[in-house]
């Protein structure tokens, strides 16, 4: 009953063989039904990479999850028992997720949403189940009994902790992989001067793997809070890469020099130091336009001087001495 494919998971996870200290795996499962499954779906991510998805009615990949079919159909007929609309589809998610540090199980959580809604949650740090839903109690009951937590123990511990370093071991780059064993970050650092004198520096580092990465600000090779600092976090690129921002805002007045953006990654030997761009000089709008008029009337008044210069030539007048004039046609 509580059996896995193994194969299935190293062909579908493709992931690049190094061995980092650090990893995270979580696994989302999504099922629909009565009393029975009519969909189920899986998404499983590694180190913020999606490595692998499946559905019920797709059957070019086939899972075997059995334990996990179990626990849905169990809790499907348990919330079924109290529900007057009994011609009502549910919607049930499983979320689970683990961490490693080398050898070292650093932490799980289980999470579960009914209908779209948080239905009940656990996780190392309290390992008493939370409920946010009334209809969650006859689970949490289930779940808190000797039966519920050997078989919370044993998902976490083979087909979450177990599962992923195997994953890892074996997992090996093909020939048309995504990635090679590692990706440096692309960096750029533009600014941005508002009207009101504040200046906005964001440092982008883009396009890099493995996730781990340091981004931080500097002035005169100084750490320190130089004003308002944001982060978008590391989120992931459309080609599974991953990407990280940090902003710099400046008050008014402030010098805006000597400061750099310091980037630290597995790929860089030593770290990666960039400066800030210096504020660009612009031209007042009213002197860039008087220097276009100033252009245009002397283009406009040699053309003119050209225009009077053949009519004349074209007429045979020339112009002599003393402003009397002579006409090439009269001998």
């Amino acid at each position: 009953m509580y059996s896995s494919n193994l194969t299935f998971q190293l062909q579908c996870y493709l992931l690049p063989p190094y061995f980092a200290a650090y990893h995270r795996r979580e696994c989302q499962f999504t099922a629909g039904g009565k009393t029975s499954l009519l969909d189920y779906t899986i998404l499983h991510v590694i180190d913020d990479m999606d490595v692998c998805s499946y559905d019920k009615h797709n059957k070019q990949v086939v899972v075997k999850e059995s334990w996990i079919e179990m626990y849905f159909q169990l809790t499907l007929t348990l919330l079924s028992r109290n529900d007057t609309k009994s011609d009502k589809n549910h919607t049930l998610q499983f979320f689970m997720g683990c961490e490693v540090d080398n050898d070292i199980d650093i932490g799980h959580s289980i999470q579960f949403a009914m209908d779209g809604e948080d239905f009940m949650k656990i996780d190392d740090q309290n390992d008493d189940w939370t409920v946010m839903k009334p209809e969650a109690e006859p689970f949490k009951s289930l779940a808190e009994s000797n039966f519920g937590s050997k078989i919370r123990d044993k998902a976490m511990k083979k087909f979450c902790f177990h599962m992923m370093r195997k994953i890892l071991q074996y997992s090996s780059m093909k020939e048309n992989g995504k990635f090679p064993v590692l990706l440096g970050p692309g960096v750029t650092v533009p600014r941005h001067d508002a009207p009101d004198g504040r200046v906005m520096f964001n440092c982008t580092a883009t396009g890099f793997y493995p996730r781990s990465i340091q981004l931080h600000w500097e002035k005169d090779g100084q750490l320190g809070v130089w004003g308002q600092e944001s982060s978008s976090g590391t989120l992931p690129n459309a080609d599974s890469t991953l990407y990280l921002q940090i902003s710099l805002e400046l008050p008014p007045g402030d010098s805006e020099t000597d400061y750099t953006c310091v980037v630290e990654h597995r790929t860089l030997q030593t770290p990666a130091v960039y400066p800030v761009p210096e504020k660009t000089t612009v031209q007042r709008p009213w002197v860039m336009t008087l220097s276009v008029l100033t252009v245009i009337v002397r283009v406009l008044s040699c053309a003119e001087a050209f225009i009077t210069w053949k009519k004349k030539k074209k007429t045979g007048i020339r112009v002599m001495r003393g402003g009397k004039t002579n006409s090439a046609r009269a001998r």
